[in-house]
């Protein structure tokens, strides 16, 4: 999936609705309509930061509103003893060291370490310590060089239309004309459609698809060894 910078909705404004927006004012209403899609573009990223005050401050692109916190480890192996017979469990380092060796190679989310626990504030992390290293391994937005939100296709048409149908209705309003308060009300319902279009997914897997005809339509529809897909 091709993703674009967001400054790109610019040109589609002039292209399909004829609007000229306002540079000072077309990222804020960009950003505004992104926001309201709601759909967010995201991978792992690994973020290493000191813990100050018993706080440790996120990146900027680690934003959403569902769980986007994946580990939080500190550089100490997860080993322990239950004799008292030595003050270093060398024996259990050594045999945690070499799990964790083979678990990283199948997990993606593994991060070597031991696990802390913490509590999630706004755009921060709180702990029960100051920690010197800690480890957060969290899905990050993907961004551009300026930190701006990466969008698709049907994002870019989407966010043309909303702010197209900023302009036109406030246009139509200064000048109390009706006639451009109608193109603005057709404009918006583009927006609408728009912005349905970019909340479904670029790719339905068989289980994503199952679940909506077994909503839609009658189970006798399975037969075995078939594509539960629709024919195109």
């Amino acid at each position: 999936m091709e993703l674009f910078n967001i400054n790109s909705a610019y040109g589609l404004c002039e292209s399909l609705y004829g609007v000229t927006p306002d540079e000072n004012e077309f990222e804020d209403l960009a950003l505004e309509a992104w926001s309201r899609i709601g759909t967010k573009h995201t991978r792992l990223y690994r973020f290493v930061g000191s813990v100050k005050d018993k706080t440790l401050e996120l990146p900027c692109n680690a934003i959403g509103d569902e769980q986007i916190i994946e580990s939080v480890h500190i550089p100490i192996p997860d080993a322990q003893t239950t004799s008292n017979s030595t003050n270093h469990p060398f024996e259990n380092i050594w045999i945690e060291s070499y799990i964790d060796h083979w678990i990283k190679r199948d997990d993606p989310y593994f991060e070597r370490g031991k696990l802390v626990r913490y509590d999630e504030g706004d755009h921060e992390l709180y702990f029960a310590h100051n920690y010197p290293k800690v480890m957060v391994i969290y899905h990050g937005i993907l961004a551009d060089e300026d930190g701006l939100p990466l969008i698709n296709e049907k994002e870019q048409r989407a966010i043309a239309a909303f702010i197209a149908y900023h302009y036109l209705y406030k246009d139509g309003i200064k000048k109390r004309d009706a006639n451009t308060i109608k193109l603005a009300q057709v404009v918006k319902e583009d927006w609408l459609r728009g912005c349905n279009a970019a909340r479904v997914p670029e790719h339905m897997s068989q289980n994503d698809m199952n679940a909506i005809l077994d909503a839609k339509t009658s189970w006798n529809r399975k037969n075995y060894g078939k594509s539960f897909k629709p024919h195109m």
